[in-house]
């Protein structure tokens, strides 16, 4: 059972925990992972994408001007 104690954080209350639950177990230190880029990557791709294709319908539309699609 977890008690709250003022001033104690959440890493605190599980680092004792865990210190309590495995006296004698060997601690790894625990890095933090480095930050996401999805998002700037998902940007730039969605960007090289929409450029591709307009492009493609620039060239649709010097081959055949006639067919235009919505």
């Amino acid at each position: 059972m977890t008690y709250f104690i003022a001033g104690n954080t959440a890493v605190e209350n599980a680092l004792s925990l865990a210190h309590s639950a495995l006296p004698n177990a060997p601690q790894q230190p625990h890095d933090e992972p480095a930050p996401r880029r999805t998002l700037a990557v998902r940007v730039r791709i969605g960007a090289v994408l929409r450029a591709a294709a307009e492009r493609e319908v620039r060239l649709a539309n010097r081959i055949d001007p006639t067919c235009s699609v919505s």
